[in-house]
């Protein structure tokens, strides 16, 4: 696949639960893709934190788990029946 053609780093600021500020870094990454049919670009952004450190790479794989756990639960199935 391509590489993206973009990159940013975005900085956010969150409160802990103990009321405390925490800066978490964002890499977003800008993929482009083919035009619409009247000829306006299309692009595709990939935003996800950044891994840096073992906080983050934690954080990053409980997310990937919820992910994947909510698909091989049949949960796309229930969302579908009701």
């Amino acid at each position: 696949s391509e590489p993206p053609f973009d990159r940013h780093d975005w900085y956010v600021q969150r409160m802990t639960p103990e009321g405390q500020t925490r800066e978490i870094r964002y890499v977003i990454d800008y993929y482009s893709g083919p035009p619409e049919p009247t000829g306006e670009p299309v692009f595709y952004l990939d935003v996800r934190p950044a891994v840096d450190g073992p906080t983050a790479a934690a954080e990053r794989m409980l997310r990937w788990g919820g992910d994947v756990w909510h698909r091989a639960s049949g949960a796309k199935a229930r969302e579908h029946a009701s």
